[in-house]
């Protein structure tokens, strides 16, 4: 191994706005009790190879990378800064503040994607050698699956796959060869080794790990729960850990007004009426919403939303549904699915579900989920039967972003 007079500094990049994971971030979303982020800065923190760690996290998430330093205790991280608007100008960020620091320049550098949890010292070590060696040295495993080249999804090719290797992270370069890459290099890059290939260095690839996988979708979020679990030892037994769903329930019933047109589901509706509220009136939003917060332990729509406020006066009651989903993720909780029923005697509703279960299954927090709306009437009995009104219940299913007895209630 490289001694620890060869100084490695690390740039652990946090700073992505998380757009495919359905209003989670995935930077600060729980996994075994702690923040992504912390699971590998932990890593490089004991690592006797590592001199300084700079953090760099998105502008609104600063708190969150300080706080989860704070408490995880890494004495070797020197700075928890804003990152840039592309990856590299993040990375360019942290080069340049491990370039400041009294001892200098270290010798190595080594850049790792802060959604990848489950780096080893092992994977570092071989990285290190591997640099030192060639300059440039990126973890990667070989391609498994057949791939195809399919521009507008016509296949027209099948590369040899025998050569190809799924890049990952770390990747561990000569502090004065990634320096020199970036200096050089203007244009939009996919990672780091990129940009040093285009001004003519040579990189190797080292040995990644299958389990080495980056946090995109919530998918991948259950997914790292799962290789957590199994790498701690932590399972209850039976090889698959028990979900720890939760189930909500939100009801809500609005009266009919004259003039229209009538709010539900998202759609404005040609109707003599409209709902009565304080927002938009949209019962079956409200159901959902309220259904959400109950699942996650969060109160009630009127708490988090009072009609008395008048910043909700005519509010879009999408906003609801994506601000709950939203809190529900704070806490450990992805919305999985939605069951929710209309109950209105007119107007004729039916034929709108389609486009509604599109448009809830199309609000933040909920890209992810499965939707399903229905509509029924109480059959002419009552108020909702005699049309003075509108109201929906739904039912929401939450799963937790990691093991249910591992998430921090």
């Amino acid at each position: 191994m490289i001694s620890n007079s060869s100084r490695l500094g690390v740039v652990v990049v946090a700073a992505g706005r998380s757009s495919r994971m359905g209003g989670i971030d995935k930077q600060v979303a729980t996994l075994g009790g702690e923040t992504v982020i912390s699971h590998s800065l932990r890593v490089f923190d004991s690592c006797g190879d590592v001199g300084s760690i700079v953090l760099v996290m998105s502008a609104e998430n600063l708190d969150e990378g300080k706080a989860a330093v704070e408490v995880g205790g890494f004495s070797k991280v020197v700075g928890v800064v804003a990152g840039g608007e592309r990856r590299q100008d993040s990375v360019k960020i942290g080069l340049d503040l491990l370039g400041e620091q009294p001892g200098g320049s270290p010798e190595f550098v080594a850049v790792h994607d802060g959604a990848r949890p489950f780096i080893e010292a092992e994977m570092i070590a071989r990285g290190l050698l591997t640099a030192q060696k060639i300059g440039a040295g990126i973890a990667a495993v070989p391609v498994k699956d057949t791939i195809k080249t399919a521009p507008h999804r016509v296949v027209t090719g099948t590369p040899d796959r025998s050569g190809m290797w799924a890049v990952q992270t770390p990747q561990i370069f000569r502090f004065d060869v990634l320096k020199t890459a970036h200096e050089m290099t203007s244009e939009d890059v996919t990672d780091d080794a990129s940009m040093v290939e285009s001004v003519g260095g040579l990189v190797a690839i080292f040995d990644g790990s299958n389990d080495n996988i980056k946090i995109t979708t919530p998918e991948d979020m259950q997914l790292a729960a799962l290789i957590f679990e199994r790498r701690s030892g932590s399972s209850s037994g039976g090889g698959v850990p028990e979900t720890g769903s939760r189930f909500g329930i939100g009801f809500d019933g609005h009266g009919l007004i004259a003039g229209g047109p009538l709010r539900i589901g998202g759609i404005d509706i040609e109707f003599d009426q409209h709902l009565d509220g304080h927002s938009d009136g949209d019962v079956l939003f409200h159901s959902i919403a309220s259904a959400i917060l109950g699942a996650a332990g969060l109160g009630d729509l009127g708490g988090r939303f009072p009609s008395s406020d008048e910043r909700y006066a005519g509010f879009d009651s999408a906003q609801f549904i994506a601000e709950s989903a939203r809190l529900a993720a704070e806490a450990g909780w992805l919305v999985d699915h939605v069951d929710a029923t209309v109950i209105a005697q007119r107007p004729r509703l039916a034929a709108e579900v389609p486009k509604m279960a599109a448009l809830i299954g199309a609000i933040s927090g909920l890209e992810n989920s499965s939707i399903n709306v229905k509509i029924t009437s109480t059959d002419h009995v009552g108020a909702l039967g005699a049309g003075e009104g509108i109201a929906a219940q739904a039912v929401a299913t939450l799963i937790p972003l990691s093991p249910a007895s591992l998430v921090k209630k």
